[in-house]
């Protein structure tokens, strides 16, 4: 599923996740977005792409509050430990067996009554493959909800300086290419930018933690001193304060 070894920077992404409203504030949109979904259902199928150790899932979860008799979970997540550790977390919010995978199913009928993505589809091989099969998945009156970062995010400016010293494109996907390949299959979606906040004691090691979440095996090739300096825009005292956003897709199904 994914060209990023998460594995390998766990304890990165958890600083970056300890440190920013990104995840609160992804969570309370897509609260909005489902407002009623559970409506006239006797069942719903969550599929969730990339869940990691299920901590923004739980999130969402609890903020939902919907009936674990009703809800099903498919907890799709390449990196075993990360999979086995969701499907523990998450067992309290539904009365079935979890299911779990690592990859996307490949059955073409439509079993899903929602399939989210949130910030994973960076990181897929085929982004364009991905989306087609997450909708495929998705039953009528159903929703897949997705969140990236664009260009004018902060964090992903500094792939942009990071592998511009490396004369190479970034190598992941944004929120610019979501929306280009949805709108040359002429599928409806809207999108929604949603701000947060990281802050962080300015240390070195603090710095270089971020960057590790960002450019994982890459970061090794790159001049760290001249990556470690893009921060100083945001240092506020003994602080980095960096507020940027994301954009949230919601697709009707």
């Amino acid at each position: 599923m994914t060209t990023k070894d998460f594995g390998r920077i766990e304890t990165d992404y958890a600083f970056f996740m300890a440190h920013a409203t990104e995840a609160k504030n992804d969570a309370a949109e897509y609260c909005r977005q489902l407002s009623g979904f559970p409506q006239g259902r006797k069942s719903l199928r969550l599929l969730d792409l990339g869940c990691g150790t299920g901590d923004f899932t739980q999130r969402l979860l609890q903020a939902l509050d919907w009936p674990p008799e009703m809800l099903q979970l498919m907890l799709v997540e390449p990196v075993p430990h990360q999979r086995e550790a969701a499907a523990c977390r998450l067992a309290p919010f539904s009365r079935f067996a979890i299911e779990t995978a690592s990859a996307l199913p490949s059955q073409a009928a439509p079993t899903y009554d929602l399939a989210l993505s949130n910030h994973v589809l960076y990181y897929v091989d085929n982004l364009e493959a991905t989306l087609q099969q997450m909708l495929r998945l998705v039953q009528p009156a159903g929703k897949l909800l997705l969140a990236m970062a664009g260009w004018e995010n902060t964090l992903v400016r500094i792939w942009k300086s990071g592998f511009d010293l490396l004369e190479r494109p970034v190598p992941y996907h944004v929120s610019e290419d979501v929306a280009a390949i949805l709108t040359a299959q002429q599928i409806p979606f809207r999108k929604t930018g949603v701000g947060y906040r990281l802050c962080f004691t300015d240390t070195v090691e603090n710095r270089t933690r971020i960057l590790r979440f960002l450019f994982g095996e890459f970061l090794q090739q790159v001049p760290l001193q001249e990556l470690l300096s893009e921060f100083d825009r945001d240092r506020q005292g003994d602080q980095i304060l960096i507020e940027t956003a994301s954009d949230h897709y919601v697709i009707d199904v």
